[in-house]
């Protein structure tokens, strides 16, 4: 017997999800969780419980699987933090070459620290690497990488984010 579970895929996700699926062996489901969870978070913005419930439903694993999968990797959100999401690197090479310092000027430019929001901006954190070493300092916002940044270039992508409205 099968709980009720509040979210539904649409139609057209369910064909993308089933299309997916058949990719791998039947006793390898799990290998769809992560794909099944970018369409969920695609539709919303972030990933929700009913959400992770719907995806092990619709693979037939473990809710805790999917819950694990969710919470561990970065590239997924599990609370509304708004449209737009940028990361700064602060490992060796982008400190190096000045993360600090675009750190400290995203935060005082939005108004907000690091975790917190503003006008649907969202300064998610200082990533300890976004494998973008020899482009330093980098970041990232909204899953597209920005190497070489510098403090007009993150004028001119804060800017565009803020006329995005």
């Amino acid at each position: 017997m099968k709980s009720e579970i509040a979210y539904k895929f649409s139609e057209d996700n369910v064909i993308k999800i089933n299309a997916w699926k058949k990719k791998f062996p039947n006793e390898h489901a799990k290998s769809s969780i992560i794909y099944v969870l970018h369409i969920c978070q695609k539709e919303k913005g972030f990933i929700t419980e009913e959400h992770m419930k719907a995806t092990a439903e619709i693979l037939g694993i473990d809710f805790i699987d999917v819950y694990e999968i969710a919470t561990f990797y970065s590239m997924f959100e599990t609370e509304n933090v708004g449209k737009n999401v940028i990361s700064i690197c602060t490992n060796i090479s982008c400190m190096l070459r000045g993360s600090d310092d675009l750190v400290s000027y995203a935060e005082k430019k939005l108004g907000i620290k690091i975790g917190d929001s503003s006008d649907n901006i969202f300064l998610k954190d200082e990533r300890e690497c976004l494998a973008a070493c020899c482009g330093a300092p980098m970041m990232q916002v909204n899953h597209k990488y920005y190497e070489n940044v510098t403090i007009e270039l993150l004028d001119e992508i804060i800017g565009t984010l803020k006329d995005e409205k």
